[in-house]
């Protein structure tokens, strides 16, 4: 039992009536304090993961470009070595056949060749092969030297160096 507190007076209390306990001001002040703090905390830390994931978007968003652009280069050489490995069979079929350019384009995704000049402002699918033939001759036949160059617009793209020795009796 505490003193002050009679206990003979809250029971004759009327039914509806609700006792009121007064807080004193600086605890309430206090209070006010905090629950505005946690508030504010909360948007800090909102502002924090939101810059978080701003600067994880940006460098995701940059490596898929830069995966894109890789994946534009791959495609781009993987022709161009077709095209190549292409001439130089031809080339260690008759080595003879001298000197030579074509032009390449891909069409429904296979790699055709150009009749004529190629479109000037489809560069960017257009490759062209240039293959420079020279013949030494050796005293029992001809060593055939070629250098084909696959470019796209101005770049070069693949170069492959390559050669067939023929006999005087292949020749004939």
């Amino acid at each position: 039992h505490r003193p002050g507190l009679d206990l003979r007076r809250l029971a004759q209390r009327p039914r509806g009536f609700m006792m009121v306990v007064q807080i004193p001001r600086h605890r309430r002040a206090r209070e006010e304090n905090r629950r505005s703090w946690h508030g504010g905390a909360f948007i800090v830390e909102s502002l924090v993961l939101l810059a978080f994931l701003m600067a994880a978007l940006a460098v995701v968003v940059q490596l898929t470009g830069i995966a894109h652009e890789r994946g534009t280069e791959a495609d781009h050489l993987s022709n161009a070595v077709t095209i190549a490995a292409n001439n130089a069979e031809a080339f260690a079929a008759d080595p003879a056949s001298g000197n030579m350019t074509a032009s390449f384009t891909i069409a429904n995704g296979s790699l055709v060749e150009v009749d004529g000049t190629p479109d000037a402002g489809n560069e960017s699918t257009t490759y062209q092969v240039n293959r420079t033939v020279e013949q030494h001759d050796k005293g029992g036949g001809t060593l055939y030297t070629a250098h084909i160059a696959v470019t796209q617009g101005a770049e070069t793209v693949y170069t492959l160096d390559t050669s067939r020795y023929s006999t005087s009796a292949e020749e004939a």
